[in-house]
């Protein structure tokens, strides 16, 4: 039996920030509510930074520490684990987001925060706007085609 998602657990959206010049900025309560103010962040695909709870990351950690050792796991272990960084909200819901991260991401002024189910994501805003832009719309309906 396949095991059901918890939907509460669960984020959506799209939100615009802005980090500062030391690497701030405000990370969403409703994305907190979720994920935790400790959580995960690291680099994903794309330019982006992924923030993980710490619960989802222990599990990601395992499933990549039991795969067969080859490329894949190299990758996973360079980009995802290597890139590795517990952050924390403070009282007024900010994190820092370490210069590595930053520039990895290119991170300069304004941002979007993504809720992308069980993980949020932290992405520049234009490289945003242009990774959202190039999907064609044929891509779009054949996703939403393999629902069914």
């Amino acid at each position: 039996m396949q095991e059901r998602a918890d939907i509460s657990k669960m984020m959506s959206g799209e939100l615009p920030y802005t980090i500062d010049s030391k690497g701030r900025m405000s990370f969403p309560q409703r994305f907190r509510d979720v994920i935790g103010d400790r959580f995960i962040l690291t680099r994903g695909a794309d330019r982006r930074l992924v923030a993980y709870s710490e619960e989802k990351w222990n599990q990601l950690m395992l499933k990549i520490s039991a795969m067969k050792e080859g490329r894949e796991k190299e990758i996973l272990k360079q980009i995802y684990i290597k890139g590795a960084i517990p952050v924390e909200a403070d009282k007024l819901g900010r994190i820092l987001v370490p210069q590595a991260l930053r520039e990895y991401a290119a991170l300069m002024k304004d941002v979007y925060v993504v809720g992308a189910m069980d993980t949020a994501e932290i992405w520049d805003k234009s490289l945003y706007e242009s990774f959202t832009q190039s999907i064609a719309p044929d891509e779009l309906y054949s996703a939403l085609g393999a629902l069914e």
